[in-house]
């Protein structure tokens, strides 16, 4: 794995400046309503690799047992503040900032299921379903950008990292001022990402920090709540015992997802990040 620490440091230099202007505050809080609304690429589906190679050989990969993750441990502790929220999750494994305007291609290209189908863009059945049951859809969440940034892990190409944080910059405020619009009393939560590399390549971390300071800075400026799962899974002690306990990275597929015990954590984090526990 070969990383750039001139354009690394340059992309976090450029994400900063970037931020400088942000001034919105978080949206007023408000309870959870009937429907929770879970976006987002492989950590909203719970993917886990060691379960899909086994459904996949077995002939057939069932949606429905992904059913460990932060999106169903977070609707799981909504049930109890609100009972029935119903869950909707459009998750999309392998989806980028840029995917999300436009099509699923775990779904659309590769015939694999999702949790609730959908034909098209995850932007537009969100915002379809918002519309479609509008003042019912709160809370919304939301972990996009690391498929962005990831393949500048082994690209070539200097610019890859600014370009990629760049574009992530611009998608997430598109998404979220589009989400506030159409759900403007909603409780929207983003999530920032934990570093799976952190351990054996302690480099990408400089690639992680900048990624999640492009999160934050699109979140504040449309009053969205911010979810922090690099705490808890990067810098909690001891590590790296704490990264492999809570993701699958230092198993024999070196998959990046996150254990169950790793998705429970996430989804502490969105929870404390709702304010609904109080």
């Amino acid at each position: 794995m070969r990383f750039r620490p001139i354009a690394i440091m340059a992309a976090i230099a450029a994400s900063l400046v970037s931020s400088a202007s942000v001034s919105a505050g978080p949206a007023s809080f408000n309870q959870p309503k009937h429907y929770y609304l879970a976006l987002g690429d492989s950590l909203a589906f719970g993917y886990q690799q060691a379960k899909f190679n086994a459904e996949a050989a077995a002939g057939g990969v069932d949606a429905t047992t992904f059913n460990t993750g932060y999106v169903d441990d977070f609707g799981a502790k909504l049930r109890a503040v609100k009972h029935p929220t119903r869950m909707v999750n459009f998750g999309c494994p392998g989806e980028t900032t840029a995917s999300y305007f436009t099509a699923c291609s775990w779904h659309a290209v590769g015939g694999l299921p999702l949790h609730d189908t959908y034909s098209g863009s995850q932007e537009s059945a969100a915002l379809a379903f918002i519309g479609d049951h509008r003042n019912q859809v709160s809370p919304i969440t939301l972990d996009l950008g690391a498929n962005d940034t990831t393949p500048c892990f082994t690209s070539p190409d200097p610019a890859c990292v600014a370009n990629a944080l760049a574009r992530v910059g611009a998608n997430l405020d598109r998404a979220l001022g589009e989400l506030r619009a159409a759900a403007p009393n909603a409780e929207i939560i983003v999530m920032t990402y934990y570093d799976p590399y952190a351990a054996v390549a302690p480099q990408s971390l400089a690639i992680t920090h900048a990624l999640n300071n492009a999160i934050t800075t699109a979140a504040a400026a449309h009053g969205v709540r911010v979810a922090d799962a690099f705490t808890p899974i990067n810098l909690a002690q001891p590590q790296p015992a704490t990264l492999c306990a809570l993701t699958l990275v230092c198993t024999a597929l070196h998959d990046i997802h996150a254990s169950d015990a790793g998705y429970a954590v996430i989804a502490q984090q969105f929870w404390a990040a709702s304010d609904y526990g109080p």
